[in-house]
């Protein structure tokens, strides 16, 4: 555990992001079709076969879930901007598939797990909001985003980060005697991308996720 919030980089967060369900459940054609180019590779290779043995969406819709025993409505975007009050860091809102306004909450970075989700660096943000209480965005874990937003002006890809939430931080982590924290659930990988770009950018992330470029 660590407090590396100085390293935080809120232009990296700020702006409007969707949930990587929606490029798993996508009617387009493009998407579909690299779809199934994914699976077919996957497939073609024994040691990843499984992942693919229900279909490649199927095993991606389980991991990349947005729903968790505390909320049962799938998480469709987020907003990032600026914090409202002092001594925060960010400003999330959290809205439904149908655009519905869930909550809204200014964070503030409560330190760094060093190995979290990817076994990369992930922040722990936590809301003071006294209307968060009961809320399942209390505790929020977030990796930065990859790459960072201005790489997809350049030719890159979506930016895009992997994230957990619940109301109390022990039902995302644990600890174990030397005081080191670990996630409880590291195959959950709840994913928000860049809301820009079309479809063929969205078809490159999925591209890059199955190492097919």
């Amino acid at each position: 555990m660590s407090n590396q919030s100085a390293e935080f980089n809120l232009t990296d967060w700020l702006g409007d992001w969707e949930s990587f369900e929606h490029y798993i459940d996508a009617e387009d054609e493009t998407i579909r079709n690299t779809w199934d180019e994914a699976e077919q590779a996957v497939l073609a290779n024994p040691k990843m076969a499984p992942m693919a043995a229900n279909g490649i969406r199927k095993f991606w819709a389980m991991a990349c879930t947005t729903t968790s025993p505390e909320n049962i409505i799938h998480i469709g975007y987020w907003t990032v901007g600026e914090p409202e009050n002092t001594n925060t860091n960010v400003r999330i809102t959290w809205y439904a598939e149908d655009n519905t306004n869930l909550d809204a909450y200014d964070y503030r970075i409560d330190h760094v797990i060093a190995h979290g989700l990817e076994g990369s660096p992930t922040y722990v943000f936590m809301t003071d909001d006294p209307h968060a209480e009961d809320s399942p965005f209390r505790w929020l874990l977030a990796i930065t985003p990859l790459p960072s937003r201005t790489a997809f002006s350049k030719d890159g890809l979506l930016s895009h980060l992997h994230f957990q939430y619940a109301n109390d931080l022990h039902t995302l982590v644990e600890a174990d005697g030397s005081g080191t924290e670990a996630l409880r659930n590291p195959r959950w990988y709840a994913t928000m991308c860049a809301d820009e770009g079309t479809a063929e950018d969205r078809c490159r992330i999925i591209r890059a996720l199955h190492h097919l470029d």
